[in-house]
């Protein structure tokens, strides 16, 4: 009866541990942490997965602590990795936004907001919609089950028990941050050349013509151009995220 006992102790110990990294990932990585997955779906996910892969990574893990405040430690630490790895996903949705607040700038549609699913709040109406188109694109290439892939590759990275590197978890934060504003600014890239161009030629019209407004007249066609370079330079934008997006996530499926 003791034995019986100190196994069910020892694997509840282990799927609690392993229960904690991969829900704090789930809560924030995109698809299953968006603000439309109820928290219930999201909960009972990260249970499940958490059930299935803890028997292949009992090895990895530290045998149970002995006092309470070790183990609000050891679990606290895997809270910290899960939301490390969640966020990394998320920052690259960062750049889709970057991308669709230019490409509104540049095609007039700066004024324009909508619900954005990425960030729960409103954002550019492009920007919602290369999120919404992300979200779909993830989905049917199986980039969500990469996203759990990486998590679960994650303790070939990160030990349970072992010391944070607090300090290389900054560098990194900052490292996504910049490069999630260069992505967005790269798929905007072919909006800005366009803005400038049309700026220039507006202007120049503006001193041939003085009397007429042209900045108020050809908004209209600025618009319209503006909705007809996205149709023609989403396919390409969308695939330039989504190679950015999985190599991020490559890192931690093979991180050698």
């Amino acid at each position: 009866m003791a034995a019986l006992q100190a196994l069910i102790a020892g694997n509840l110990f282990a799927w609690l541990l392993v229960f904690t990294r991969i829900g704090a990932a789930m809560m924030v990585m995109p698809v299953f942490g968006d603000q439309f997955v109820p928290t219930q779906v999201r909960l009972m996910l990260a249970m499940v997965i958490s059930i299935i892969v803890t028997p292949v990574l009992l090895a990895q893990l530290p045998p149970e602590p002995a006092s309470p405040l070790t183990l609000f430690l050891l679990l606290a630490g895997e809270i910290m990795v899960g939301v490390f790895i969640g966020s990394l996903a998320r920052m690259m949705f960062s750049a889709l936004e970057v991308a669709g607040m230019i490409i509104a700038m540049q095609t007039g549609l700066s004024n324009a907001f909508v619900f954005n699913p990425s960030l729960a709040t409103q954002g550019s109406l492009p920007g919602s919609l290369l999120s919404w188109l992300a979200l779909l694109l993830i989905l049917i290439s199986n980039l969500h089950y990469m996203m759990l892939t990486a998590v679960v590759h994650s303790y070939d990275v990160f030990k349970p028990g072992a010391p944070l590197p607090v300090g290389d978890f900054a560098q990194i934060i900052i490292r996504m941050v910049a490069d999630s504003f260069a992505i967005g600014v790269e798929m905007a890239a072919p909006f800005i050349a366009t803005g400038l161009v049309f700026a220039l030629a507006l202007g120049i019209m503006a001193r041939l013509a003085p009397q007429m407004q042209v900045f108020f007249v050809f908004t209209s066609a600025q618009i319209a151009f503006g909705l007809f370079l996205f149709a023609i330079t989403v396919s390409a934008m969308m695939t330039f995220w989504l190679r950015h997006f999985e190599s991020t996530l490559a890192q931690f499926v093979s991180p050698g």
